[in-house]
C-alpha cells in the first residue's frame, strides 16, 4: 500500500471521529463499539464509517480458517496494523517498538458464508428482580473496590475518591443499581486520583467517559440503558487528539470490565 493511501485512510479517520463524536452519531457508535470492545478506538471507528451494521470482522484467511468463506464480490473493511520491530540489545529480552502502520483487509461476518458460529456473549436471563439482584452480588465480588448500599438523596450512587469505595442509592431498582455499580466503577478506573490515566480531565468529560463505559458493558450484558445513557452524556472537546485519547479509555476500560464480569454464569442465577 503506498503512503498516500495509508495517509487517506488516517486523513478519513480523523474526519470521521470528528463527525461522529459532534452529531448524533455517536449513540450509534456507542451501540456499535458493544461488540468491539477489545479493538482500538481508532479501527472500531474506521469499522463504523466503512460498516456501520458489522458486528465481527476477521481477516479472509481467518474466516477460512474458522469454515467460513467471504462471498464473491463482497468490499473489505480497511483497517489499521501496527508494523512492529524488535529491538535487540545485550540483555535476553527483546523489546518491541511499534515503527509504523500498514492497512489490512477485513470482512464482517454478514459478508460470509459457511459454518455455523458459537454465541460469543452470554445472554441475559429474562427474570426478575431476584435474578438481577443475584447478578449484581455476583458482579460486586469480582470487582477490586467496596460497594456499599445507603440513604442518598438525589444521586443514584458515587465513588468516593478519597476512601476508595463506590456507594448505591439502595433505594433504586436492581437494574439502576446495576447500571450505577458499572458507572462509578469506571470511575475508579479512569479517575482515582492515585493513578485515574483521566483524573484531570474537565467533569463533563469524567461524567461522559463513566456513562459511555456503562452503556458498553451493559449493553454487552443485554441491558439497554439507552433511554437514560444517553441523555447523560454531555459534550466532548474539538481537539481530535484529545478525542481520541478519550475513546481510547473509554474502550479499554469497557473491555476491562467485561472480561472481570463475564465469568459470570447468567444461566446458573436462575437455578
Amino acid at each position: 500500500m503506498s503512503k498516500e493511501s495509508l495517509e487517506n485512510i488516517i486523513t478519513k479517520l480523523d474526519e470521521g471521529i470528528k463527525s461522529v463524536i459532534n452529531s448524533n452519531q455517536f449513540s450509534d457508535w456507542l451501540k456499535f463499539a458493544t461488540s468491539f470492545h477489545n479493538y482500538s478506538f481508532g479501527n472500531t471507528m474506521l469499522i463504523f464509517l466503512q460498516n456501520p451494521q458489522a458486528t465481527m470482522v476477521k481477516g479472509f484467511q481467518e474466516w477460512k480458517r474458522d469454515g467460513r468463506y467471504v462471498k464473491k464480490g463482497e468490499k473489505a473493511i480497511k483497517i489499521l496494523a501496527p508494523i512492529i520491530k524488535n529491538n535487540e540489545d545485550n540483555s535476553e529480552e527483546k523489546e518491541k517498538e511499534i515503527v509504523g502502520f500498514r492497512y489490512v483487509n477485513v470482512f464482517d461476518v454478514s459478508q460470509t458464508t459457511g459454518k455455523e458460529l458459537p454465541l460469543l456473549k452470554p445472554k441475559l436471563l429474562e427474570g426478575g428482580e431476584d435474578e438481577h439482584k443475584a447478578l449484581l452480588n455476583k458482579w460486586i465480588d469480582l470487582l477490586d473496590i467496596p460497594v456499599v448500599f445507603k440513604e442518598i438523596n438525589q444521586a443514584n450512587g458515587y465513588h468516593h475518591l478519597e476512601e476508595l469505595y463506590i456507594a448505591i442509592n439502595k433505594n433504586r431498582s436492581v437494574i439502576q443499581q446495576l447500571k450505577t455499580l458499572i458507572h462509578e466503577y469506571a470511575h475508579h478506573i479512569l479517575h482515582s486520583k492515585n493513578n485515574g490515566e483521566f483524573k484531570d480531565v474537565t467533569n463533563n468529560i469524567r461524567e461522559s467517559q463513566a456513562e459511555s463505559v456503562a452503556y458498553i458493558v451493559m449493553n454487552y450484558f443485554d441491558f439497554d440503558t439507552s433511554d437514560y445513557s444517553f441523555r447523560y452524556i454531555a459534550g466532548w472537546s474539538q481537539d481530535i487528539d484529545i478525542i481520541k485519547k478519550i475513546g481510547t479509555g473509554i474502550l479499554k476500560c469497557s473491555h476491562n470490565i467485561i472480561e472481570k464480569l463475564k465469568v459470570v454464569k447468567v444461566e446458573e442465577l436462575a437455578a
